[in-house]
């Protein structure tokens, strides 16, 4: 049997034997602890350079996609228009238009003797009816002085509800489906961003603003080409609040020339212009506009082939239901609008507005 000084040297060495593991496995840890700190320092590193530093293994990825992203935007620039100045600019051209226009038709009497009898005989048969004109337009000029107060109260009005774009990161791809609810019917649409992307953001900014909704369409026309088979104008005119034809939202759009139009092989030159004219299928929805990046909230219709200079953005198409609705809508004729005396009996109206008026209840797009 071991004394008790054996045994007390025994418990000695076991307490030794102890301690000299718990310093081996500590040594272990503190071992693991820093080799296990330096891979996830090692790991970090790596990855801040796999996707930032510039010559990265992962830098054409990020390039590839940032060119992508950049391949399907635009920057579009919107300007600010002053609608009520330009309502009082119309005021004064239509003062001096009925004298301007009587004073033409003056010397075109003076110059029927010297003309060949076909182009007198011409001349002659349209002098009544733009004499009538005339008369037409002096009394129009009250209701055109009128026009101003009514863009004033858009101005003030439904144009406060709604902000410009901001022009920045535009999609140029991808469509936006929606239909035009009117009192004659419904208007499905398609408006195609690759066609006129700026235009197109204009016009979805106002219809999730229910800019359209109860409004009226003001324009409608149905003339013939000059030369027999030739393409004419025949277009419905919509999108102004107002129903002036002056209205429109504070800001306008770019010009996106459609030059994936066909040429119009009868139509040369704009007479206004040096832009050539295209033909524009029936069923092409596009932006109206009086002069060069005017465009705003007006859009028409074509509701069969259409001439015209090849510089009115083409936003989209009606579908097949919308443009018989369209058409349906211009077989019920043309009212003469505000300064177009009635044309002689047998004549049809060409230019105006819809005999039967064309309102539209609401504007949506397809959720």
């Amino acid at each position: 049997m071991p004394s008790n000084e054996e045994r007390r040297q025994a418990a000695r060495e076991k307490l030794a034997k102890q301690n000299e593991r718990r310093e081996a496995d500590a040594r272990k840890r503190k071992v693991k602890a820093i080799v296990i700190s330096t891979a996830v320092v090692a790991v970090v590193a790596a990855a801040a350079c796999y996707i930032w530093v510039p010559a990265g293994p992962r830098a054409p990825l990020r390039v590839a996609a940032e060119n992508r992203y950049k391949s399907q935007h635009v920057s579009c620039t919107f300007g600010d228009v002053d609608l009520v100045a330009k309502a009082k600019q119309n005021v004064e051209q239509q003062r001096k238009q009925p004298d301007e226009y009587a004073a033409q038709i003056e010397s075109a009497k003076k110059q029927l003797a010297t003309l060949p009898a076909e182009q007198r005989k011409l001349l002659e048969d349209q002098i009544p009816q733009a004499e009538r004109d005339v008369v037409a337009m002096r009394q129009a000029i009250p209701e055109y002085e009128k026009q101003v107060g009514t863009v004033q109260a858009l101005v003030d009005g439904r144009n406060k509800s709604v902000q410009k774009p901001s022009g920045t990161d535009v999609p140029n791809t991808g469509t936006e489906k929606g239909t035009i609810t009117t009192n004659q019917g419904a208007i499905g649409f398609e408006l195609d961003r690759s066609k006129a992307p700026c235009n197109v953001e204009t016009f979805t900014t106002l219809i999730q603003a229910k800019y359209f909704d109860n409004t009226s369409c003001h324009r409608e026309t149905a003339q013939p080409g000059i030369k027999a088979g030739a393409a004419g104008l025949f277009v419905l005119q919509c999108g102004d609040p107002s129903a002036t034809g002056l209205g429109g939202p504070s800001w306008s759009s770019p010009d996106e020339t459609p030059t994936f139009l066909k040429a119009d092989p009868n139509g040369g030159q704009d007479a206004m212009g040096s832009a050539p004219k295209v033909l524009f299928p029936a069923g092409t929805i596009a932006v109206a506009k009086g002069g060069p990046n005017s465009g705003g909230s007006q859009f028409f219709i074509v509701y069969k082939e259409t001439s015209l200079p090849a510089d009115y953005s083409v936003i989209g198409k009606v579908d097949d239901a919308g443009l018989t609705t369209v058409q349906a809508i211009a077989a019920k004729g043309i009212a003469p609008g505000l300064g177009k005396a009635a044309p002689a009996p047998g004549k049809p109206v060409t230019d105006g507005k819809p005999a039967q008026p064309v309102n539209i209840t609401t504007m949506a797009l397809a959720s």
